[in-house]
């Protein structure tokens, strides 16, 4: 009997109808000689430092307990998935199974997951992985003709197991030195934190930003006008003004260049995140969650990819699989059209899994009728991008004309189409998926030659404002750190990845939004007070992003081979306990936000890690805890209790016995405690 192991539920009814295990049992299905069973995601966890040694359950948190660096690394199983673990721990030891089968996710995470349960469960029976890139029936029955040894991918799996390693020791001993030493919780991560400095160091950016002010004179030659460069001072722009308006100019000179905008290359995530979100509005863990949906229904390839190129073995099927897209997206092909796939195909470029791709079951028109909007929205991009990357280049002839009036040189830029290319399918493709129109428009110059005279042209002058930078939307971010870092290497041709991996960046994200440390304003990603306050208080040794992309590198080096995992963990470990050393006894203040004033003492009041409360502390003793009867208190609720004593009606507060939620105003009491009112 073999033991097929899935990542998911439904992942794992797709194999089990492949294999012919119909029988469903509970945790499991059953069959023609299998069993195919699940890991629900994650089942296990790296164990919390208490579980190495009682003195690391006390609080508050000592630097006398720091470094913690664990010998041997312990597991613990997740409670909400316990049951499961249950489930395919007895399937592992029972005596009718002699071969267990990998088939979780095909990627670091993925292998994971899976050896995380098999060493927890004392397993040592022989591992066959299954390793494809869609869970459609052809390459699911493809995959298990060609299955592999497991022990193929231990660099694999050491390179994911160095990264959680990492990543606890770094957040674990970071988050409680720093939170000892400045005595208020202070979260620290080994990618959290460096992206949390960017986003600070932009609003800081914004912040100091000084707008200016600079003019421009333009001249209207009648079919068209051209405009000066910028001008400083208004007094210069007054006297070109003053010199040109009524005169002659002439046409100095004419430029004509043949430009072209090559086609896109086909999705990764992280270029597939970016796109959903600055098209759609879709953030990055939305997209990674509407992708997964979509990864296990059959209809797209294994999405946490980091390369945008596929296999020269796949160039038929890549042509039907173009001309498939055309009918998801409801759109005819030119009649010239002949897609060019060798644009997309690069072995060299292609890592763990080629690109993002429709599979031939969203074809089936069966399929994806019943897909919610949001996923379909992803699918059609996903079609789309093939389709532009496989298409010709955009093709324009670019025109400026240089025209001079007294002695001042003004232009203007012109823009004639030759070949629509890829951008003819956008234009059709876009605004159906998006609601909005795509533009793509000459900008032609009537029949003009140099030394063409204009008489008594029109000069104005116009005002304009500098433009601060611009907030991180999560497509900027996303941008940003997979270049953070890079730009510091000496070796440009080295492969770089910057800070998170495809699969983690939209995680790191929702977890700076969860503790509060950055929040969504539209579009915008923009830093609390308390984020803020976070990357001011640590030093730049934690939220050093270059340092962070040099770790990335060296885990790429594990997954390839070229570097043993206990080398990039001595390396780990040396650094926090210089990093405990160093800052053991350093002197590092929060700067907290105040909301008003004590109504107890008239001293501050100012937010702490679960309440607001009077600065003076216990000596003063007035505090309004964050939750309330099961309800995360609005911090305009909080001004309201200081200014007035009472709130508006607030809704979602929960019963004791958590049978029912209810609505109430919440009122300060003579002795600063609150109550409700429901009237």
């Amino acid at each position: 009997m073999k033991l097929v192991i899935a990542e998911k539920p439904s992942v794992a009814r797709n194999i089990a109808n492949v294999l012919g295990a119909a029988e469903k049992k509970k945790g499991y299905f059953l069959g023609n000689g299998y069993i195919v069973s699940w890991c629900v995601g994650h089942l296990i966890a790296l164990a919390e430092p208490e579980q190495y040694d009682e003195k690391y359950a006390q609080k508050p948190w000592s630097v006398d307990t720091l470094p913690i660096l664990p010998a041997k690394w312990k597991f613990s199983v997740i409670k909400e998935t316990k049951e499961q673990y249950g489930v395919l721990k007895s399937l592992m030891q029972n005596e009718s199974v002699d071969e267990i089968i990998c088939a979780t996710d095909a990627g670091r995470e993925g292998e994971c997951i899976f050896r995380y349960v098999y060493k927890l469960a004392g397993c040592c029976k022989p591992v066959k992985r299954l390793w494809i890139s869609s869970v459609e029936e052809t390459d699911i029955r493809q995959g298990f003709e060609n299955l592999r040894d497991d022990s193929e991918y231990d660099n694999l799996y050491s390179s994911g197991f160095a990264r959680a390693k990492a990543d606890w020791l770094v957040g674990i001993n970071g988050t409680r030195l720093f939170s000892a030493v400045s005595g208020t919780f202070l979260s620290v991560g080994r990618v959290q934190t460096p992206t949390l400095a960017m986003i600070v160091r932009r609003e800081n950016e914004i912040s100091d930003f000084k707008q200016q002010k600079y003019y421009t004179v333009e001249l209207d030659c009648g079919a068209f006008s051209v405009c000066s460069e910028k001008i400083s001072e208004l007094s210069a722009a007054q006297k070109i003004q003053t010199g040109t308006n009524g005169n002659t100019a002439f046409i100095k000179e004419i430029i004509k260049q043949d430009k072209k905008v090559n086609s896109p290359e086909l999705f990764d995530l992280t270029a597939l995140q970016k796109t959903a979100n600055t098209l759609l509005g879709y953030t990055a863990q939305q997209t990674l969650n509407y992708a997964q949906s979509l990864y296990e229904k059959s209809l797209i390839t294994y999405p946490r990819t980091d390369s945008r190129y596929v296999n020269a073995s796949m160039k038929n099927k890549l042509l039907q699989l173009v001309n498939g897209s055309f009918g998801v997206l409801g759109i005819e092909s030119d009649s010239s059209f002949i897609p060019d796939i060798e644009k997309v195909i690069d072995d060299d470029k292609v890592s763990d899994h080629h690109a993002l791709l429709p599979t031939p079951t969203s074809f089936n028109k069966d399929k994806t009728d019943i897909v919610p909007d949001a996923e379909m929205k992803l699918l059609k991009l996903i079609c789309a991008q093939l389709i532009y990357s496989v298409s010709p280049v955009h093709t324009y002839q670019a025109t400026s004309v240089i025209i001079s009036c007294s002695d001042t040189d003004f232009t203007a830029q012109g823009k004639k189409i030759t070949d629509m290319g890829w951008k003819q399918y956008q234009i059709q493709v876009l605004p159906e998926i998006t609601g909005k129109e795509v533009i793509v428009k000459d900008k032609i110059f009537p029949d003009i030659a140099e030394g063409l005279v204009f008489e008594n042209v029109k000069s104005t002058i116009s005002e304009h404002l500098t433009s601060p930078p611009k907030h991180f939307t999560e497509s900027s971010l996303l941008a940003a750190m997979e270049r953070a870092g890079n730009e510091d290497y000496e070796d440009k041709s080295a492969e770089k990845k910057g800070i998170g991996s495809p699969a983690t960046r939209a995680g790191i994200i929702e977890t700076l939004i969860k503790r509060g440390y950055v929040q969504r304003t539209g579009k915008n990603l923009v830093p609390t007070a308390k984020g803020i306050s976070l990357v001011n208080a640590v030093p730049e040794e934690i939220k050093s992003a270059k340092l962070t992309a040099e770790w990335e590198e060296k885990l790429q080096l594990i997954e390839k081979g070229n570097m043993s995992s206990g080398e990039f963990m001595n390396g780990i470990a040396g650094f926090v306990c210089e990093l405990v050393n160093k800052y053991s006894n350093a002197d590092i203040s929060v700067e907290r936000k105040v909301l008003g004033k004590c109504p107890k003492c008239g001293k501050n009041v100012v937010e702490y890690p679960k309440m607001y409360g009077c600065e003076d502390g216990k000596k003063c003793g007035f505090v309004i805890w964050k939750k309330v009867s099961g309800k995360i208190l609005p911090e305009g609720a909080v001004l309201s209790l200081l200014e007035h004593g009472y709130t508006a009606k607030l809704k979602g507060f929960k019963k004791k016995d958590g049978s029912r939620k209810f609505d109430a105003a919440l009122v300060m009491n003579d002795d600063y405690t609150l109550s409700f009112k429901f009237k």
